[in-house]
C-alpha cells in the first residue's frame, strides 16, 4: 500500500482560500505607501520611487518634463527631492480613504503637506492632482466631515492671507 502525502482535498482548499487572504490583505495602506516613497527619495532610490507613482501619473511626468525639454532622470530626481526632507524621511501622520481615493498627511519638519494617491489594480499609487477627486470621494462617503474639512481649510487659508499680507488702510475721502 502507498501511502500519499499530499495535503487532503479539504485542507489544501483550506490553505489555498487562506494564502489567497493573507496575500491581498497584506497590501500597503496609503500611509505605508507614502512612508516607503519617503524612505526611498531620502535614500535617492528613483526606480523605487517611480514604481510607487501610478501609471497614469508617470506618463503625465514624462509628458511635462519633455515639453520642459527636461530628461526623465532629471524630473525624477527633482521630484525626489520633494518627497523628504532635508535628506530624511517625511513622518507620515495620518490618512484619510475615501473609496478608491486616500489623502495621507505628513510633516516635512513644521510644515504640513497633504499626498494623495488612487488604489490601482489594488494597490495603492501616489497621484499627485488626484485631490479634487479625493475630496469629491469624501464627501459622497461622508458629507458633514467633508464640510468640516473644507471649512477648516478656509479658515487656515485666511490666517494665511493675514498673516502675509497687512490689510490695506481705507484713504479717507476729501470733497
Amino acid at each position: 500500500m502507498v501511502r500519499s502525502s499530499a495535503v487532503p482535498a479539504p485542507l489544501g482548499w483550506f490553505f489555498a482560500v487562506f494564502v489567497a487572504l493573507f496575500a491581498t490583505g497584506c497590501r500597503d495602506s496609503p500611509a505605508e505607501v507614502v512612508q516607503r516613497a519617503s524612505e526611498a527619495a531620502a535614500s535617492r532610490d528613483v526606480v523605487a520611487v517611480r514604481d510607487l507613482f501610478s501609471v497614469q501619473s508617470q506618463r503625465r511626468f514624462v509628458r511635462r518634463w519633455e515639453q520642459q525639454q527636461r530628461t526623465e532622470d532629471e524630473g525624477w530626481q527633482d521630484l525626489v527631492s520633494k518627497l523628504a526632507f532635508d535628506g530624511r524621511a517625511l513622518e507620515v501622520k495620518d490618512e484619510t480613504i475615501a473609496g478608491d481615493f486616500a489623502r495621507v498627511e505628513a510633516l516635512a519638519g513644521a510644515e504640513k503637506r497633504d499626498y494623495y494617491l488612487h488604489k490601482e489594480d489594488g494597490r495603492w499609487r501616489l497621484e499627485p492632482g488626484a485631490g479634487a477627486r479625493f475630496r469629491k470621494a469624501h464627501a459622497k462617503l461622508n458629507p458633514k466631515a467633508a464640510a468640516d474639512e473644507a471649512a477648516d481649510d478656509e479658515s487656515e487659508d485666511d490666517d494665511a492671507a493675514s498673516d502675509s499680507k497687512p490689510a490695506k488702510k481705507k484713504k479717507p475721502k476729501s470733497d
